[in-house]
C-alpha cells in the first residue's frame, strides 16, 4: 500500500509509509473508534498516526519511536504532538493530515474474508 507524502512546513515533505508493526495498527486503528468527539486525544492521535507511519526514508530529524510494549498511541501522541511543536511545525493541520493516515492504515487490516482464509489454510488435519 503506497501512502500519500504530507508538507508539514518548515520539516518539508514528509514521506509515509504503512507501519511495520501489526500491533501498532491495530492499536491506532481500535483507539481511533473511541475518540470520536473527544478532540484533545484526536488531536493527540492523529500526531500517534503521523509518527506510526514516518517513513524510514525521509531525511532529517525524524519523531521518537512508538513503544510497542506500552500499547498506547494517544500517550505516544502526546510525545510526537511535544516534538512536532519543537520543530515549529503548525499543529493546526494535523487534524486533517492525521485522520487522512488513520484512514489510510484501515486499509493494512486484514478483511473478514482474509482472516477466513488464512484461518481455513492452518487447520491441520487430525491425520496430519
Amino acid at each position: 500500500m503506497d501512502m500519500e507524502p504530507i508538507n508539514l512546513p518548515p520539516l518539508g515533505q514528509i514521506q509515509l509509509e504503512p507501519p511495520r508493526s501489526f500491533a501498532a495498527v491495530y492499536d491506532l486503528v481500535n483507539v481511533y473508534g473511541n475518540v470520536r468527539g473527544k478532540h484533545s486525544k484526536l488531536a493527540r492521535l492523529c500526531c500517534a498516526a503521523l509518527g506510526i507511519c514516518w517513513a524510514s526514508t525521509n531525511e532529517g530529524r525524524r519523531p521518537p519511536e512508538y513503544d510497542l510494549s506500552e500499547g498506547d498511541p494517544v500517550a505516544y501522541g502526546g510525545v510526537v504532538m511535544h516534538w512536532l511543536a519543537n520543530q515549529k511545525v503548525d499543529l493546526g493541520p494535523i487534524y486533517d493530515h492525521g485522520n487522512s493516515i488513520i484512514t489510510q492504515v484501515y486499509g493494512c487490516l486484514p478483511s473478514a474474508g482474509e482472516v477466513e482464509a488464512a484461518k481455513d489454510f492452518s487447520v491441520v488435519s487430525a491425520e496430519g
